[in-house]
């Protein structure tokens, strides 16, 4: 591609690139009728954390942004009004009741609920303390959309199962419209991502309460700006890229290592600039709310579950730990690979839902691998420098992320002698997807016929 005019990003016709506006209106659509049915049919906070999540965005809604209020015992959380109390609290006991062999399932268990039988104990009472549980340190950036709907379901005095519905429904529109704003950024990649983001663990991740969207569609657009950035130099805006890697880097901590894509450039003389005005202030704000929000995880949840002393989960002491012994990390993230492979980590990518309680049929994962890789072989028409550049880039920010995640999780999660780090999850890596997609399309440069690529992602 020799010039690169806005006109340059006019997609010749006949090319795969013709089809993205129907890549963006068929995700929308599948999304949206995909997502309800998923939403549906998952019951009241029995997605991954959701209990967390839920608590951590309802609180922000009422005022709650820096976690602040603490018990007697030093947790932070929130405070219930009686009548939303109520019914949170049922349905984690419903939650935790499903484990009985007895348990006679979700209908009953509704009916109980809508016939308020289960209600009446706690009105009259004041509001009730409930601690975060986990979701402490989480911005409020990954629950916009909860958050609104749950200021919202305030004003109009609902219950807590109509609260918690529109606060799911509100997660799903919002984070496909995001996606969708994404896929129409380039559409050499168009079909490559709508597939991705019907993954069953992508779809299912935005269609319940937690920071999972979020983080896809925030690296999403990140990663379809700073590509069409690469194509089309003269459309990079520095501004709005900015803007985007900050609201990224506060969605989930490892998304803070979509900064380095910004180091790549077609502009060599200026990557300073690129640096400074794109990278620097996304790493600022999350070091600033890292501050803020004291980079509160609730270690005392895994001071309960594993009996260890509060020092095996203080961070600082960790990583005093790693700086005595530099080649205890490397070792631990090994043996986390031994104890759970690559396989089973992309098995949990692709999908293993609810509590990773929900298998989906064997086949599944085979054939939506084949199926989305397909979507993957398609040209980025541009040089082979560019394609060079942005193959290292993908590459290098892919590796950082992962790194991320396992040194957050060895932080978090991992006691500091066990010699493996805990808690890693393959729907972690479901943000790294789209540059997974960028560098196979940047590596293989060849473009299939555009119904079997459209048809492949459908």
């Amino acid at each position: 591609m020799a010039t690169y005019g806005i006109a340059a990003a006019a997609p010749p016709g006949g090319t795969l690139a013709a089809l993205s506006p129907h890549a963006v209106t068929t995700f929308i659509a599948a999304s949206v009728f995909f997502g309800s049915l998923v939403i549906v049919a998952t019951p009241p906070l029995r997605g991954p954390d959701e209990t967390a999540h839920f608590l951590r965005a309802y609180g922000v809604a009422m005022g709650d942004i820096v976690p602040s209020l603490r018990d007697a015992q030093g947790r932070k959380g929130v405070l219930l009004s009686a009548r939303l109390y109520a019914g949170f609290q049922y349905f984690e006991g419903v939650r935790i009741k499903e484990k009985d062999t007895a348990w006679p399932g979700y209908g009953p268990e509704f009916q109980t609920y809508f016939s308020r039988s289960a209600v009446p104990a706690a009105l009259g009472t004041g509001p009730t303390f409930v601690a975060y549980a986990g979701s402490e340190g989480y911005s409020p950036v990954a629950y916009v959309a909860h958050i609104v709907a749950a200021f919202a379901a305030r004003a109009l005095d609902l219950d807590f199962l109509a609260t918690f519905y529109l606060m799911r429904f509100a997660g799903l529109a919002a984070m496909t419209a995001l996606i969708g704003f994404a896929i129409s950024l380039v559409p050499q990649i168009a079909w490559p991502l709508a597939a991705l983001a019907m993954l069953p663990a992508a779809l299912y991740g935005r269609s319940v309460i937690n920071a999972d969207g979020s983080a896809l569609a925030a690296a999403m657009v990140v990663s379809a700006l700073w590509l069409r950035g690469m194509l089309f130099p003269r459309m990079h805006s520095l501004g709005r890229q900015s803007f985007w890697m900050m609201l990224n880097a506060l969605t989930k901590p490892p998304n803070l290592a979509f900064v380095l894509l910004e180091l790549t450039s077609n502009q060599p003389r200026r990557w300073w600039h690129r640096l400074a005005v794109c990278a620097l202030p996304a790493t600022a704000v999350a070091l600033l709310w890292s501050f803020l929000s004291e980079t509160d995880t609730a270690a005392w949840r895994m001071v309960e579950i594993t009996g260890q002393e509060p020092a095996a989960f203080d961070p600082v002491f960790k990583i005093r730990h790693l700086l005595d012994h530099p080649l205890y990390f490397p070792s631990a993230v090994v043996r986390a690979l031994e104890q759970k492979d690559l396989g089973e980590l992309w098995l949990q990518t692709v999908g293993v839902l609810g509590l990773f309680d929900t298998v989906l049929p064997r086949w599944v994962y085979p054939t939506l691998t084949v199926l989305v890789f397909g979507t993957f072989v398609t040209s980025l028409q541009t040089t082979h420098a560019t394609r060079r550049s942005v193959a290292i880039a993908a590459a290098t920010t892919g590796l950082a992320y992962i790194l991320g995640v396992y040194f957050i999780c060895y932080l978090v999660f991992t006691p500091h002698d066990v010699g493996s780090v805990w808690g890693v999850q393959g729907r972690y890596f479901v943000p790294l997807l789209p540059l997974l997609a960028i560098f196979v399309a940047a590596l293989i440069d060849r473009t299939l016929h555009v119904v079997l690529s459209a048809s492949l992602a459908l």
